[in-house]
Protein backbone atom coordinates (compact mmCIF):
# COMPACT_ATOMS: atom_id res chain seq x y z
CA UNK A 1 0.00 0.00 0.00
CA UNK A 2 1.26 3.41 -1.05
CA UNK A 3 1.52 6.39 1.71
CA UNK A 4 0.63 9.69 0.65
CA UNK A 5 -1.35 12.66 0.65
CA UNK A 6 -3.96 13.23 -1.86
CA UNK A 7 -4.22 16.45 -4.11
CA UNK A 8 -7.89 17.49 -1.79
CA UNK A 9 -5.89 16.61 1.16
CA UNK A 10 -3.06 19.01 0.52
CA UNK A 11 -5.02 21.96 -0.94
CA UNK A 12 -7.42 22.25 2.17
CA UNK A 13 -4.42 22.26 4.76
CA UNK A 14 -3.00 24.98 2.12
CA UNK A 15 -5.89 27.04 2.41
CA UNK A 16 -6.30 26.66 6.11
CA UNK A 17 -2.56 27.76 6.40
CA UNK A 18 -3.68 31.04 3.68
CA UNK A 19 -6.64 31.61 5.84
CA UNK A 20 -4.49 31.60 9.43
CA UNK A 21 -1.67 34.16 7.66
CA UNK A 22 -4.32 36.02 6.45
CA UNK A 23 -6.05 36.71 10.12
CA UNK A 24 -2.47 37.24 11.61
CA UNK A 25 -1.65 39.95 9.20
CA UNK A 26 -4.89 41.68 10.07
CA UNK A 27 -4.78 41.32 13.52
CA UNK A 28 -0.71 42.24 13.62
CA UNK A 29 -1.50 45.55 10.97
CA UNK A 30 -4.14 46.86 13.18
CA UNK A 31 -2.28 46.65 16.31
CA UNK A 32 0.58 48.22 15.28
CA UNK A 33 -1.83 51.01 14.02
CA UNK A 34 -3.45 50.76 17.57
CA UNK A 35 0.53 51.26 19.10
CA UNK A 36 0.65 54.88 16.72
CA UNK A 37 -2.42 56.14 18.78
CA UNK A 38 -1.56 54.92 22.21
CA UNK A 39 2.41 56.32 22.23
CA UNK A 40 1.24 59.76 20.61
CA UNK A 41 -1.34 59.72 23.86
CA UNK A 42 1.25 59.12 25.90
CA UNK A 43 3.75 61.66 24.17
CA UNK A 44 1.51 63.89 24.39
CA UNK A 45 0.57 63.70 28.21
CA UNK A 46 4.41 63.57 29.05
CA UNK A 47 4.67 66.93 27.24
CA UNK A 48 2.12 68.67 29.04
CA UNK A 49 3.35 67.28 32.21
CA UNK A 50 6.86 68.77 31.33
CA UNK A 51 5.42 71.61 30.53
CA UNK A 52 3.83 72.16 33.66
CA UNK A 53 6.64 70.61 35.77
CA UNK A 54 8.93 73.43 34.02
CA UNK A 55 6.47 76.29 34.50
CA UNK A 56 5.96 75.35 38.41
CA UNK A 57 9.95 75.40 38.62
CA UNK A 58 9.75 78.49 36.56
CA UNK A 59 12.63 76.73 34.77
CA UNK A 60 14.24 79.61 32.01
CA UNK A 61 12.02 82.56 33.98
CA UNK A 62 8.97 81.53 31.89
CA UNK A 63 5.57 80.27 31.64
CA UNK A 64 6.03 76.69 29.93
CA UNK A 65 3.42 75.41 27.15
CA UNK A 66 1.85 73.02 24.64
CA UNK A 67 0.81 73.94 21.38
CA UNK A 68 -1.74 71.79 19.53
CA UNK A 69 -2.30 72.30 15.24
CA UNK A 70 -4.71 70.87 13.42
CA UNK A 71 -2.61 72.24 10.27
CA UNK A 72 -4.55 72.21 6.30
CA UNK A 73 -1.44 73.32 4.71
CA UNK A 74 0.79 71.14 6.53
CA UNK A 75 1.18 68.04 8.60
CA UNK A 76 -1.04 68.29 12.17
CA UNK A 77 1.92 68.90 14.61
CA UNK A 78 2.38 69.91 18.74
CA UNK A 79 5.06 71.70 20.53
CA UNK A 80 6.71 72.37 23.53
CA UNK A 81 7.29 76.34 23.81
CA UNK A 82 8.31 78.94 26.60
CA UNK A 83 6.40 82.21 27.04
CA UNK A 84 4.03 82.24 24.29
CA UNK A 85 3.96 80.30 21.31
CA UNK A 86 5.93 81.15 18.24
CA UNK A 87 8.76 79.56 16.29
CA UNK A 88 11.51 81.35 18.00
CA UNK A 89 10.20 80.16 21.54
CA UNK A 90 9.65 76.23 20.60
CA UNK A 91 11.51 74.14 22.49
CA UNK A 92 10.73 70.56 20.60
CA UNK A 93 8.50 70.19 17.83
CA UNK A 94 6.26 67.00 17.00
CA UNK A 95 4.74 65.83 14.27
CA UNK A 96 1.35 63.23 14.40
CA UNK A 97 2.04 59.81 12.58
CA UNK A 98 0.25 59.39 9.51
CA UNK A 99 -2.03 57.18 11.04
CA UNK A 100 -2.99 59.67 13.62
CA UNK A 101 -5.29 62.52 13.33
CA UNK A 102 -6.95 65.06 15.99
CA UNK A 103 -10.53 65.02 16.04
CA UNK A 104 -11.77 68.02 14.80
CA UNK A 105 -14.83 68.11 17.51
CA UNK A 106 -12.04 68.65 19.85
CA UNK A 107 -9.65 70.73 17.37
CA UNK A 108 -11.18 71.74 14.00
CA UNK A 109 -9.42 71.89 10.99
CA UNK A 110 -6.78 74.48 10.52
CA UNK A 111 -7.84 75.57 14.03
CA UNK A 112 -4.89 75.77 17.13
CA UNK A 113 -4.79 75.65 20.56
CA UNK A 114 -2.17 76.76 23.35
CA UNK A 115 -2.26 75.32 26.79
CA UNK A 116 0.02 77.02 29.08
CA UNK A 117 0.77 76.51 32.70
CA UNK A 118 1.35 79.42 35.23
CA UNK A 119 4.83 79.70 37.03
CA UNK A 120 4.58 78.25 40.27
CA UNK A 121 0.88 77.25 40.16
CA UNK A 122 1.25 74.60 37.39
CA UNK A 123 -2.49 75.58 36.97
CA UNK A 124 -3.55 75.85 33.04
CA UNK A 125 -4.58 78.43 30.79
CA UNK A 126 -7.42 76.63 29.75
CA UNK A 127 -9.75 73.59 30.35
CA UNK A 128 -10.31 71.71 27.59
CA UNK A 129 -9.80 68.25 25.81
CA UNK A 130 -7.87 67.13 22.63
CA UNK A 131 -9.42 63.86 20.95
CA UNK A 132 -7.08 61.88 18.54
CA UNK A 133 -8.49 58.83 16.45
CA UNK A 134 -7.15 57.14 13.61
CA UNK A 135 -9.40 57.98 10.55
CA UNK A 136 -7.68 54.74 8.16
CA UNK A 137 -8.95 52.05 10.59
CA UNK A 138 -12.56 50.26 10.19
CA UNK A 139 -12.36 50.20 14.00
CA UNK A 140 -13.18 52.90 16.02
CA UNK A 141 -9.33 53.65 17.58
CA UNK A 142 -9.82 57.04 19.53
CA UNK A 143 -8.23 58.72 23.12
CA UNK A 144 -8.79 61.94 24.49
CA UNK A 145 -6.56 63.81 26.66
CA UNK A 146 -8.52 66.21 29.00
CA UNK A 147 -6.54 69.26 30.53
CA UNK A 148 -8.62 70.79 33.67
CA UNK A 149 -8.24 74.65 35.10
CA UNK A 150 -5.98 72.96 37.68
CA UNK A 151 -3.67 71.51 36.15
CA UNK A 152 -4.84 67.94 36.25
CA UNK A 153 -3.86 65.71 33.05
CA UNK A 154 -5.76 62.36 32.49
CA UNK A 155 -6.33 60.47 29.29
Amino acid sequence: MKRGFTLVELVIVIGLMLAIAAVMFATLGGRKNNTDLTSTVQQMVTLLHRAQSDSMQEEQDAAWGVHFANSTNTPPFYALFTTAYSTSTVVGQYQLPATVAYQTSTLAAGATQDIIFSPLSGTASVSTSIGLYMPKESAAFSSTISIASSGTVSY
